[in-house]
């Protein structure tokens, strides 16, 4: 049970795999199974730590385990998670997509970011992590957990297995039906829900319990090579199940069944190096020597600083180049050298630690985690007077429903409702409705769901039992309890499609092609039936109903690229402005399908805000003309400033409405 230097030259192996992935995953499409190679490690080498002090009574053995485990975890942990979160703040504005920045920073102190990242409904592999500096501490998250529950399994093998009563089998065997129960539930949970079988500990407990099992079986001599035949054959079939882990796994199939290539190589590969002989194997050799074995040692820090490092590059310069990519490797080792010399191997050896009593490190280092937790709490609570970003001019950039200044003017549509329904874009009207509702009193009710485009006319998005249908029904149960005859329902959503996201930009003249093709005809047509039952239900309600016709989208996200450390990121290629003939072009189809409705429902009201903010030209901008201030938040979102321009407009229409009532 002594130090094993090949066993830190599987961390290097495991970490160099992730960091390779994460950099490009072309490069090695599976390398995202190294986190798996960890698993196994710290399933085996903390049971080698525990049998260590297997005559311990029960609460010295938990308490000296996690005063270890604090030590070992936690100081680098802290800092980089307040690096990090700092960070964030300075140089990432606040948008959708890094909506769960914080969230994560604060869970991953706790051991919850792999709780974070499910609640905020972002799988491992969706656009939104690649821009979270915390999603890496999913595993974390895991491994602790892990921790929480393991020490008393492990005691009572220890302690009961050798008897020779009921409790010794189930001391015995309690480890191994836990393995196989986690491995059967992440065989069914991996297609059932890829996300919680990806992120939580039951559908990982196997792969750590592997190498905790493993450590079991060579603490009672068995699966040990006696040869050196053996343990090459060992290195031979680990070497070929973590190679094939590392180029063929398949995230849509992960962990089961791909994760069994990497847990049972490293079993293979650790069981190998236990074989001690002079003439060792060429793979003993590599792993054993002094690079990968200082890799291995900074593996934990050098796991903790890579990604931050990642998503900052990539929200700002980018990370799209080789030059890119050396920049960032090698800003990742310099922060994993300085953090493992610096913080995690002094905390770790420091002579004054170990002469403190267990219950006391554990109580310092729950009090450092809550000053932490503290700490990176009023970072990001302060972030808008703290970022560099000119975002942080927030009245400016958010259409959030910012409240006017008291007037003493009459209140005018006191007594009336506006329902604004439709996705985040109906959301995104919030500042001009506001703005409506401050200076004449009308009642605002947002009924806005994010990919939820109600009435879109691009596709059909109410499918029965679907989510939109779902939600569109209980906007229909509030409408009718809540309006009056004479209320207006305002149809506000995405009528064009993306030309970019916030993430990513999209090609304009594929996305044109599109709306011209067969099927997406097709699309249309469903979307105008589906509009023309929506507009009927409300108006045999006797309410009025507005909608609003396709306003400009553009190829860059603004937000992204207006400040001097972004604007050299490949997502603002494009530039700010799109040709005006482009986008009328483009918006065609929609604008037909509002002219058949139009004729339809003669009292339909149909609210072009294009040439507003578009005006006459050659090209459409995201900026204002006149000021330089931003239209647009991204490609196709109104921002605050954009919504003041249009107020003008929608207030007079709406002026119009109600006054014809009377």
């Amino acid at each position: 049970m002594s130090y094993i230097k090949g066993i830190d030259g599987l961390r290097a192996a495991a970490v160099l795999a992730v960091l390779f992935f994460h950099l490009h995953p072309a490069m090695l499409p599976g390398g995202f199974s190294g986190v798996d190679i960890f698993f196994v490690i710290s399933g085996y080498v903390v049971s080698a730590s525990l049998l260590r002090h297997a005559d311990s009574h029960f609460i010295q053995f938990a308490s000296s385990f996690y005063a270890r485990r604090i030590l070992r975890i936690f100081p680098a942990l802290i800092v980089c998670l307040l690096v990090s979160s700092l960070a964030t703040s300075l140089f990432i504005p606040a948008s959708w997509l890094s909506q769960a920045n914080s969230a994560t920073a604060l869970a991953a102190l706790f051991g919850l970011g792999n709780f974070a990242l499910i609640f905020f409904n972002d799988g491992y592999f969706s656009p939104r992590t690649d821009f979270n500096p915390f999603t890496h501490t999913w595993s974390l998250g895991v491994e602790e957990q892990f921790y929480l529950i393991f020490p008393a399994i492990f005691f009572l093998w220890m302690k009961y297995s050798r008897r020779t009563a009921l409790i010794s089998a189930a001391a015995r065997y309690l480890l191994a039906s836990l393995l196989l129960i986690s491995f059967l539930y992440a065989a069914y949970a991996t297609s059932k829900t890829p996300d919680l079988a990806f992120y939580l500990l039951p559908a990982r407990f196997w792969e750590l319990a592997a190498g905790a099992f493993l450590l079991q079986l060579h603490s009672q001599d068995r699966m040990m090579p006696r040869s050196c035949l053996g343990a090459n054959l060992h290195f031979a079939a680990g070497v070929l199940l973590v190679a094939a882990g590392f180029v063929l796994s398949d995230k849509k199939a992960f962990p089961f069944p791909w994760a069994v290539l990497p847990v049972c190589g490293t079993v293979s590969l650790i069981s190998g190096l236990m074989h001690k002989t002079e003439a060792k194997p060429l793979v003993q050799q590599l792993l054993e020597s002094s690079p990968f074995v200082y890799i291995g040692k900074i593996s934990y820090s050098l796991y903790l600083w890579h990604w931050p490092v990642y998503a900052l590059l990539r929200w700002t310069s980018g990370l799209h180049t080789m030059e890119e990519y050396c920049l960032a490797i090698t800003f990742s080792f310099l922060l994993a050298v300085c953090s493992y010399h610096c913080i995690e191997n002094p905390f770790r050896t420091a002579k004054f630690l170990a002469d403190h009593p267990s219950r006391q490190i554990i109580r310092a280092g729950l009090s450092a985690i809550t000053a932490a937790f503290i700490l990176i709490g009023a970072v990001f609570f302060f972030q808008p007077m703290i970022s560099l970003s000119v975002t942080k001019d927030r009245k400016t950039w958010y259409p959030y429903p910012w409240p006017e200044k008291k007037t003493d003017a009459r209140k005018i549509f006191a007594g009336r409702k506006i329902f604004a329904i439709g996705d985040s874009h109906a959301g995104a009207y919030a500042t001009m409705l506001q703005k409506l509702s401050d200076e004449h009193g009308a009642e605002i009710i947002n009924m806005s769901e994010a990919g939820c485009g109600i009435a879109n006319l691009i596709k059909s998005k109410i499918d029965k039992g679907k989510r939109c249908a779902e939600v569109f029904d209980s906007y229909l149960d509030e409408i009718r309890e809540t309006s009056s005859p004479g209320d207006i329902v305002f149809l506000a959503s995405l009528r064009m499609n993306k030309i970019c996201d916030q993430w990513d930009i999209l090609k304009s003249k594929q996305e044109l092609n599109i709306s011209e093709d067969e099927n997406h005809l097709n699309d249309y047509n469903d979307a105008l039936l589906e509009t023309a039952e929506i507009i009927s239900i409300f108006k045999n309600m006797n309410l009025h109903v507005v909608i609003d016709a396709p306003k400009p989208v553009f190829s860059s996200p603004v937000f992204r690229c207006s400040d001097w450390f972004n604007r050299s990121n490949p997502i603002c290629s494009a530039g700010f402005s799109m040709d005006r003939n482009f986008l009328l072009q483009y918006r065609q189809p929609v604008m037909n399908s509002l002219a058949v409705l139009s004729k339809q429902f003669p009292n339909l009201t149909v609210w072009d805000p294009f040439p507003i903010l578009c005006e006459k030209g050659t090209a459409c901008s995201v900026f204002d003309q006149q000021n330089g201030k931003p239209l647009f938040f991204d490609g196709d979102h109104l921002s605050a400033h954009g919504n003041r321009v249009l107020y003008p407009s929608f207030e007079s229409l709406t002026r119009s409405i109600w006054r014809a009532d009377h």
